[in-house]
């Protein structure tokens, strides 16, 4: 079983079947693959902890389709604050998470 923290601060628990039926469907067949090669590899508990955060982090994610959370963030070389809900029915916004170096 593993547990998992959702919005509100609730935990329940998946078991392990379920969790991978999750990851069946929201990834794709090379995607899913890889991923279980990759958690292959690494020792039980480690792989149990990237497990737990993988979980987690696809049962606080948005569905597709659906509003994204609203947050704020400082202007880039600024300290004034933009909120994303500012621009909702105004201008497309495109958020792009990842590493750049």
């Amino acid at each position: 079983m593993l547990p998992l923290l959702l919005p509100a601060g609730r935990c329940v628990t998946m078991g392990t079947e379920t969790f991978m039926d999750l990851m069946r469907k929201d990834l794709s067949d090379k995607d899913f693959k890889r991923m279980m090669a990759f958690t292959a590899a690494m020792e039980p508990a480690r792989r149990a902890a990237m497990l737990q955060f993988i979980a987690e982090r696809e049962t606080k994610a948005p569905a597709v389709g659906a509003d994204a959370p609203d947050f704020k963030l400082p202007r880039l070389g600024g300290t004034e604050l933009v909120q994303l809900s500012a621009f909702r029915g105004r201008k497309p916004v495109a958020l792009v998470f990842g590493s750049y170096t």
